[in-house]
C-alpha cells in the first residue's frame, strides 16, 4: 500500500511538473512574438536588382543588367492588408569606357569617355501583403509604368572628376509592367524586414542602343561601338534589400 500511494505521489507530482513547464514555453513563446494589433500605414523599400534577359531583348543584351528599385507604398484601407504606391527603377544595360589623353590650347587632359544605355522605370505600384505571425511572409505586387530607354556619353577629366560633357544619343519611352512575388523577413524588430522579390518585367518595342561585344575596339569613341536595336523587352527580375514600415 506504501508503496502504490509512492507512485501516484510521484505521477502527481510529475503531472504537475509537465503542467507547468508547457505553461512556462508558451508564455515565452508569446512574449517573443510581436502580435499584429493594427498595421502600419506606409512601407518603404530600397532593393538591388539583377535582370536577367529573356527572348527577343536577349539577343542584344549581356546575361545580367544591375540595377536598384526604390518604392514607397500607403495603406488603402486601415488596418487591410492592400497598399499602393509609388516606384522608381533604373538598371544599367550596357556600357563601355575608354580613356584617352587630348591636347588643348592649355593644356593636355586625362579623360575618360563612357557610353551607358539605362532603362529608367517609374510609374504605380499595389500589392496584397497578408500579415501573418511568421518568420517568413509572403506577398505579391504588381507595377504598372514607362520605360525609358537612355543612352549617352559622358566625357570626365580624370584628374579633376569633373564631367567635361555630356551627348544624349537616343531616347526613348514605352509603357511598362511588372509582376513580383516576394517575401518579407521578419526579425525580432518587426517593423525593420529583410525583402527578397522574383518576378518578370515586361515592355511592348523600344528603340535602343547597345554595345556590339564582338566588334569593339580602342580607338575613336566609345558610342562608336554602339549599335541601334528595336525589341519588345522581357526579364527575369530578382531583387534583394531592406522594406520599412511606420
Amino acid at each position: 500500500m506504501k508503496i502504490s500511494a509512492f507512485r501516484h505521489l510521484v505521477k502527481y507530482v510529475s503531472g504537475i511538473g509537465a503542467i507547468v513547464f508547457m505553461i512556462a514555453i508558451s508564455s515565452t513563446k508569446c512574449s517573443s512574438q510581436y502580435i499584429i494589433e493594427a498595421l502600419p500605414r506606409w512601407l518603404v523599400s530600397v532593393h538591388g536588382i539583377s535582370m536577367i534577359p529573356q527572348s527577343p531583348v536577349k539577343m542584344f543584351l549581356d546575361d545580367v543588367q544591375w540595377g536598384y528599385h526604390i518604392e514607397a507604398q500607403y495603406r488603402l484601407q486601415y488596418n487591410k492588408p492592400f497598399l499602393g504606391g509609388l516606384y522608381f527603377s533604373e538598371a544599367f544595360l550596357s556600357k563601355y569606357v575608354l580613356k584617352y589623353t587630348y591636347a588643348t590650347p592649355d593644356d593636355q587632359i586625362d579623360a575618360r569617355d563612357r557610353a551607358t544605355t539605362r532603362r529608367l522605370d517609374f510609374g504605380l505600384t499595389a500589392g496584397f501583403y497578408p500579415e501573418i505571425n511568421w518568420l517568413l511572409q509572403p506577398y505579391l505586387q504588381g507595377r504598372v509604368g514607362m520605360a525609358v530607354f537612355q543612352t549617352s556619353s559622358i566625357i570626365t577629366d580624370r584628374d579633376t572628376q569633373e564631367n567635361i560633357d555630356r551627348i544624349s544619343e537616343s531616347n526613348d519611352a514605352v509603357i511598362s509592367y511588372g509582376i513580383d512575388f516576394g517575401v518579407h523577413i521578419v526579425p525580432d524588430i518587426w517593423y525593420v524586414r529583410g525583402d527578397i522579390r522574383m518576378g518578370f518585367v515586361v515592355n511592348p518595342s523600344a528603340t535602343f542602343m547597345s554595345l556590339d561585344e564582338n566588334n569593339k575596339g580602342t580607338t575613336g569613341f566609345p558610342i562608336d561601338y554602339f549599335e541601334k536595336h528595336t525589341s519588345s523587352g522581357n526579364w527575369l527580375k530578382i531583387s534583394a534589400g531592406l522594406s520599412y514600415l511606420f
